[in-house]
């Protein structure tokens, strides 16, 4: 989610970036919720804090900050040699070589699937946001953001990997729970700042609904998933743990639910985009919070 209002600057455009070009944090604040809470779930949720999971965060963290200084850089005019400036290349040393040292030393096979489908849908990414020219007040596409989440809600299944040794089902599972959570925080977002800039009042409910109804029907068709995941979960018969982490894992997706509803008597209305960050933070550490608690009470 790209909650920043800063353009990046373009002084650099005319440096050789082999020389002194300082490292950049991501542009998109968003980004950095999206990459950590599916890792610390799933590194909470295996609970096995071990030195591959140190190095797997290490991976993590620097390829991350390596993607987003380049492509910071980029964005004010560099050019692309500025991937090979010193920051850079220790950022991609440091994540290479982790990730090799997590295959060979530690036998975590299984991250090189991970590591290509990141590489496959980063590349569909890049490919999505260089085609994008539709609306230039529009950094991304919605397609490529959704792509973005994909991308890096992959650490749940990594650090689930580094953890354990190998990936499960429950690995899965925490991945596919963050996938749905963001995916809604996205579409929010994106249709709550859309709201703003076609600079429309929206007088009529009819006219919010054909505006919003990709939010609102996602969180619909959500809320309907999660309504008969715990119907069948506290039928009689079933284990109590089973009924407690259903009950968990859907108040985890209540205050997304909600706040997709919510949404209809927002658009239009301007906000601080601060505010709106502050509050994406809060819904996603109370998700976090559940989504632990329904796994490791359950357990």
């Amino acid at each position: 989610m790209n909650l920043s209002l800063s353009p990046p600057t373009n002084s650099l455009a005319k440096i050789d970036p082999r020389q002194s070009v300082p490292l950049r944090m991501p542009a998109e604040h968003g980004a950095w919720g999206i990459l950590l809470v599916p890792f610390f779930c799933a590194a909470a949720v295996a609970g096995a804090w071990n030195l591959p999971l140190l190095l797997c965060t290490l991976c993590v963290l620097s390829l991350f900050l390596l993607r987003g200084s380049v492509e910071v850089h980029r964005a004010g005019g560099a050019r692309w040699t500025v991937a090979f400036a010193p920051a850079h290349v220790t950022l991609a040393a440091l994540g290479c070589g982790t990730a090799v040292a997590l295959i060979l030393a530690y036998d975590r096979w299984q991250l090189l699937l991970v590591g290509i489908a990141a590489a496959l849908l980063y590349l569909i990414q890049r490919a999505l946001a260089a085609g994008y020219s539709a609306n230039r007040s529009e950094k991304r596409s919605l397609a490529a953001e959704l792509v973005g989440v994909a991308l890096l809600t992959l650490t749940a299944p990594a650090a689930w990997i580094a953890a354990r040794g190998s990936l499960n089902a429950t690995g899965i599972e925490l991945w596919l729970l963050c996938l749905l959570f963001f995916t809604g925080g996205v579409l929010y977002v994106k249709y709550r700042v859309r709201g703003i800039l076609v600079h429309r009042k929206f007088d009529r409910l009819g006219e919010r609904l054909e505006f919003a109804w990709p939010v609102l029907v996602y969180h619909l068709l959500l809320a309907a998933f999660l309504g008969i995941w715990l119907a069948l979960n506290l039928q009689p018969g079933t284990g109590a743990s089973s009924a407690l982490r259903a009950t968990l894992l859907g108040l985890a997706f209540a205050p997304a639910v909600l706040r997709a509803g919510a949404l209809l008597f927002q658009l239009g209305r301007r906000f601080a985009i601060p505010r709106l960050g502050w509050t994406e933070i809060a819904h996603s550490a109370v998700f976090t919070a559940l989504v632990i608690f329904a796994y490791r009470l359950a357990a």
